[in-house]
């Protein structure tokens, strides 16, 4: 669950950045937003058996499980940030939602712009290392 948690801040803090580094210096209209289905019933659940092996984990996976959205419900709040007007209207570009229309409730880190732009640092850095020095070229560059 730590290592899902950490997955999920790295997906809104890079938003964040892509919105600032990217989107607006290039003045693209685009949108970019994170959004989180909520538990959603899928094979994701068998973690908790496996984790927690015997009854504890067989009573956890059937609470999960209970208390899941079905798959189509999950996608929902994909669905909204790709199709909703009000994601233009409201200005929603580089936010968190948490289901359709509802900002989600980040963490400190979360909103930690500092955080962020050592997370995007960081990446650049195993990009270039990894890919090549011009891996990461700008757009205008490449056109």
């Amino acid at each position: 669950m730590e290592l899902y948690g950490r997955t999920k801040l790295a997906m809104i803090l890079y938003t964040k950045m892509l919105v600032e580094k990217v989107i607006k210096k290039n003045g693209d209209d685009i949108y970019a937003l994170a959004v989180h289905p909520g538990a959603v019933a899928t094979e994701m659940q068998q973690q908790w058996e496996d984790a927690y092996p015997g009854i504890t984990g067989k009573i956890v996976k059937a609470f999960t499980l209970a208390s899941s959205r079905s798959p189509e419900q999950g996608s929902y709040s994909g669905l909204y940030a790709a199709c909703s007007d009000e994601v233009v209207e409201k200005k929603y570009n580089g936010v968190y939602l948490s289901d359709p229309g509802k900002l989600g409730g980040e963490s400190s880190q979360g909103m930690d712009l500092n955080l962020a732009a050592s997370l995007w640092e960081l990446s650049e850095r195993m990009v270039k290392r990894i890919v090549g020095e011009d891996a990461l070229n700008e757009w205008s560059k490449t056109a």
